[in-house]
């Protein structure tokens, strides 16, 4: 779209050179020098309009594909919300992985990371793992047993806070205060 754009314009410039504009001028006598002017600056404008709009569409596409590359990253102000959060809650080891192959993933899992032992949490991790069944899009927090006041529902919490899509699943073979938490691929 973008090229037959400015393939338009190219005609309308065409029309406009001294050349071309005798011979539109015998083959039909009765335009004249002004209505010629203002058919190139109509056609030029058209051309423009469609090129224009062709390569608005494509920033759009090319905006929304850097994005995608980026990834989730986490703002200043949600680190410090989570480290605060976190830092408040009853401490446990956390077994912390990402999807194996998800380099977006893993580099959220080690921003988790560095949020937790920021925290003053203790962290195995980050692994990279295959789960059978898969995870998902967004996190996971399992935890053995299920209580409303527990550190995975508090942390599921938190995280879907500051938009990140978090659900927490009971793991019963857990011990208690065991956690876990799987990056999954973003949503």
């Amino acid at each position: 779209m973008f090229w037959f754009g400015l393939f338009i314009a190219f005609i309308a410039g065409f029309i406009g050179i001294g050349l071309s504009r005798e011979w539109v001028k015998r083959k039909f006598p009765t335009i004249q020098e002004k209505q010629l002017d203002l058919i190139a600056l109509v056609i030029l404008a058209i051309g423009l309009v469609i090129s224009s709009i062709d390569y608005s569409q494509q920033s759009i596409t090319l905006r929304h594909l850097e994005d995608e590359q980026r990834g989730r990253i986490l703002t200043t102000k949600q680190i410090e919300y989570l480290r605060e959060t976190f830092r408040s809650l009853p401490k446990t080891r956390v077994y912390l992985m990402g999807i194996q192959g998800d380099r977006e993933a893993i580099r959220l899992a080690n921003t988790f990371k560095d949020v937790l032992i920021m925290a003053g949490w203790e962290v195995d991790g980050v692994w990279e793992d295959i789960l059978i069944g898969g995870t998902g899009p967004g996190i996971l927090v399992r935890q053995g047993s299920f209580a409303s006041d527990s550190t995975g529902q508090k942390i599921t919490e938190a995280l879907n806070q500051i938009q990140i899509t978090t659900r927490l699943v009971i793991k019963p073979d857990l011990k208690p205060h065991q956690l876990e938490i799987i990056v999954g691929s973003r949503p």
